[in-house]
């Protein structure tokens, strides 16, 4: 699904228009940007937690040229379903 059939669809469910509804999405994006690039995790109460996950730098050889290479750090994010959506997801199938 891409980000427009996305909004659609969330607008639809929510009886809201897709203006609204995408600077929400964007809104709920730039707190997980900010709060996660700081490696603390952001908890939606009823859907689970956003966190992230730092990589360190590492050095790889690149298996099409043979060159070896130093990746850097990445900052990765994770998200664990809550109960409540996991019980929700259970009853839907």
């Amino acid at each position: 699904m891409d980000n427009k059939t996305f909004i659609n669809n969330l607008a639809e469910r929510c009886g809201r228009g897709n203006a609204d509804v995408q600077r929400l999405v964007e809104g709920l994006a730039s707190v997980l940007r900010d709060r996660c690039s700081n490696l603390a995790t952001v908890a939606v109460p009823a859907f689970g937690n956003f966190g992230a996950v730092k990589t360190d730098e590492y050095i790889a050889t690149d298996p099409d040229t043979g060159k070896t290479m130093l990746y850097p750090p990445e900052i990765k994010l994770t998200f664990t379903p809550g109960s409540m959506l996991k019980k929700h997801i259970r009853n839907e199938r």
